[in-house]
């Protein structure tokens, strides 16, 4: 170089394209249904979930990742909505073939390492109400689940707030609790895209399923009121956003949904208060009597949207909860009562 020279600037990235997002739909065991991976083909390769632990569904993302051009092995990056089995369970494995790097929220320790206290989830549902019978059901069906995934030991823990970068974008990560106490979106500015995991489906009305709390041990997540903060939140800073979700189709026009989300859950909300007006009510009477044909395999999620519910309207100051010895009910406040 001459005195006096400049050196070239350095290489744009390129501009990006539509085509660089990807969507593998990866089947799964449970009756959701098949699970959304979706792949950025822009350095550095980034994986958002990995679908379970089954051979079909390596299969499957092998092969959808194929048809872009790559293999297991050239995956960069794995970025994880949320610790439940058909998000993760294949992220171990992936991790193993590729050396990427593994991204989750901290608050889903406990899902991710798959270290569930069994007696505290006893406990909780003995004070609901059910029988011994019920119960060892509901506890089997919930552990069966974790055939479905690898624990992982090591990862990188989000907390939301940070930028992850790429070449030339770049992944902005937000907390939204709710689904799981954990559970993160990964929003790329520069596509107009946002990666929602479960928290938000077109399809489907997703539960916000109560789990132990990670920052009050031994007390239940408050799981839907923080879900319904986190879909207000979604609008703020994301409502122009294209949404790709967990499970089946995207969601172009997020406000739009979000009405159509809000009338579900008012309807839920009337449903659950006229059943209380009768007297107090255990969380099993009414989880019987809101989902009277659920399934043995559905009915801990159907306990979870129930006492979800009711601890929103206990935080709405519409609910209030009864102790015994050996069981909680809920019954209306007295100023819902007298209105």
């Amino acid at each position: 170089m001459t005195p006096g020279s400049h050196s070239p600037p350095p290489p744009r990235p390129p501009a990006w394209n539509p085509d660089s997002v990807r969507t593998i739909t990866v089947p799964t065991p449970f009756p959701v249904g098949p699970v959304n991976v979706h792949v950025v083909l822009r350095e550095p390769i980034t994986l958002v979930d990995s679908g379970p632990l089954t051979d079909e569904a390596f299969e499957a993302l092998s092969a959808g990742l194929a048809r872009a051009g790559l293999k297991v092995a050239d995956i960069e990056r794995v970025l994880l909505t949320h610790g439940h089995q058909d998000h993760f369970g294949l992220a171990q494995r992936v991790a193993d073939l590729s050396g990427a790097p593994l991204l989750g929220g901290r608050p889903d320790r406990s899902l991710f390492r798959m270290t569930r206290d069994v007696k505290l989830m006893l406990d909780s549902l003995a004070r609901a109400d059910f029988g011994i019978g019920a119960r060892f059901l509901m506890v089997v069906s919930v552990c069966h689940v974790e055939h479905f995934a690898t624990p992982l030991s090591v990862w990188d823990e989000l907390v939301g707030g940070e930028t992850l970068p790429g070449d030339g974008w770049s992944v902005v990560v937000r907390a939204t609790p709710g689904h799981t106490p954990g559970s993160l979106t990964f929003e790329i500015p520069e596509a107009g895209v946002l990666f929602t995991g479960d928290t938000v489906l077109r399809d489907i009305t997703p539960n916000a399923i109560v789990e132990e709390d990670p920052e009050r041990p031994g007390a239940p997540f408050r799981s839907v009121s923080r879900y319904f903060e986190t879909l207000d939140a979604i609008e703020a800073s994301n409502a122009t956003s294209s949404l790709l979700t967990g499970h089946g189709r995207a969601i172009p026009d997020y406000p739009a949904h979000l009405e159509r989300v809000k009338r579900k859950y008012a309807t839920r909300i009337h449903q659950m208060e006229r059943f209380l007006a009768s007297g107090p009510k255990t969380v099993r009477e009414l989880t019987v009597s809101l989902f009277p044909k659920v399934t043995a395999v559905n009915v801990f999620l159907a306990y979870s949207e129930v006492l979800g519910f009711l601890m929103y309207l206990e935080d709405k100051g519409r609910v209030e909860r009864v102790t015994s010895a050996l069981r909680d009910r809920y019954r209306l406040t007295s100023t819902v009562r007298a209105a």
